[in-house]
């Protein structure tokens, strides 16, 4: 019997033919060869309001120093009035323009005023005299600037979760008994906050040329704020 022959190509060759298509491309002319484009990953409007912001929050922070060891129930309570005078105007600023935010802020449902309310009259039943109230609140003309307000202050209620383990463990300060404010929204504060996150990251898809004025206007929430407690110390 004849044996077939076969007509399978030799190892080199098969490897030849693997390798043609690249050696065409390489020998291709220059102007001719498509180099893939790799696009810098732009940051997200949380991430630089995170680092945009990063002074002016560790200002703040440093001004109210709620988590020093020395803190004491009146410099505790001098802060929750501070923040009295901040919260009401500013709230009811963004109260008033409600029906203009976006649907998933639900405003009423993160109003904090009567949170503050509540732990002045729990820690100074006798207090009842009425405190000032800040007038030169940052600018709050739009959508795009009352979120940045809103950043700062839902932000405040996130960190407001170690605030409240502070007092409770160095001032015996519970939800229960003045510390309602920085228990937050309780349980549900990560939901909400995230929730906050989420629809701030589609405020700025659709709307990319704003996310600076938020940015701007979360700094001014800062410095406002910090201005104004400033000025509660010296009291």
């Amino acid at each position: 019997m004849s044996r077939c022959r076969s007509h399978r190509k030799p190892p080199d060759a098969r490897q030849a033919d693997k390798l043609a298509p690249l050696h065409r491309v390489s020998n291709m002319p220059a102007k001719d060869v498509v180099t893939p484009f790799v696009a810098d990953a732009v940051p997200s409007i949380l991430q630089r309001l995170r680092s945009e912001t990063r002074d002016a929050h560790s200002a703040i922070e440093k001004t109210l120093a709620l988590t020093d060891k020395t803190l004491t129930p009146g410099a505790y309570r001098q802060v929750l009035e501070s923040f009295y005078g901040f919260y009401k105007p500013v709230e009811d600023v963004i109260g008033a323009a409600a029906d203009t935010m976006p649907v998933w802020l639900d405003v009423a449902a993160r109003r904090k005023t009567f949170l503050l309310e509540v732990d002045l009259q729990r820690l100074c039943p006798q207090g009842g005299h009425a405190l000032p109230l800040c007038k030169a609140l940052p600018p709050l003309r739009n959508v795009a600037q009352r979120l940045g307000c809103l950043y700062v202050l839902e932000g405040a209620t996130l960190g407001g979760v170690l605030i409240s383990r502070h007092i409770r463990e160095n001032l015996g300060v519970f939800p229960e008994t003045g510390g309602s404010f920085f228990h937050g929204y309780g349980p549900s504060t990560g939901a909400m906050w995230n929730d906050f996150r989420a629809g701030l990251l589609s405020f700025a898809s659709v709307a990319p040329h704003e996310e600076a004025l938020v940015i701007e206007t979360a700094r001014a929430t800062f410095e406002t704020l910090r201005h104004w407690c400033e000025r509660g110390k010296d009291r």
